[in-house]
């Protein structure tokens, strides 16, 4: 299983909107009907102000995934219920449109755990860390879930880093708030928009 979170920024004063947009449509099939494991096993939206996150957990490259998904209808109307609101148009309905997305919108991941099997509720914390500063802001924060039970996993893209923790028992609001202060100018929850593992909508 992989696991790969895609950001992108809104316009301001449309986080309402676009949580709803996020939050009010049918799951696309998984894709592979056929096989053993489908491509998609998990899906999750966060947001943080006019930031959104999506976290995916799938057995194949992000561009099969996001073919898979760009040819579905219900997510081709959620891209144009999406256009008005976003601060970089985009368009995955043909091959460029698509690697340019990813291109701009991969966050890389720094250290991902799983302390469980199974699918555990998501919570995840939302970091813009000063100049030079995302490195160690990531690194405390691979560190901090190193000895835990929990799954834990961190993504970075340049100055921003994204804290997601998957437990039963939840996770602080800021995890290492005293400890990153000094190393971020914006430090706060996300707001869980929606989860959907395949087969059922959580």
């Amino acid at each position: 299983m992989n696991r790969y979170a895609l950001t992108f920024p809104v316009r301001p004063e449309s986080e309402a909107a676009v949580a709803e947009i996020l939050a009010d449509y049918a799951g696309p099939p998984p894709g592979r009907p056929q096989a053993a494991r489908p491509l998609l096993d998990r899906t999750s939206v966060f947001m943080a102000g006019p930031v959104v996150v999506r976290v995916v957990d799938i057995v194949c490259p992000p561009e099969v995934a996001i073919r898979h998904l760009a040819a579905q209808p219900q997510i081709q109307a959620v891209e144009q219920r999406l256009r008005p609101h976003l601060v970089q148009d985009r368009d995955l309905s043909d091959a460029d449109g698509r690697r340019r997305f990813l291109a701009g919108s991969v966050m890389r991941v720094v250290a991902s755990r799983n302390g469980h099997a199974g699918h555990l509720p998501r919570a995840a914390a939302f970091y813009r860390a000063l100049p030079g500063k995302a490195g160690e802001v990531a690194r405390l924060l691979a560190d901090e879930g190193s000895d835990s039970g929990c799954g834990t996993t961190v993504f970075r893209r340049r100055d921003v880093v994204v804290h997601l923790v998957e437990s039963s028992d939840g996770m602080p609001a800021v995890p290492l708030a005293d400890r990153l202060a000094p190393l971020v100018d914006v430090a706060c929850p996300m707001s869980l928009v929606t989860d959907r593992v395949v087969g059922a909508v959580a």
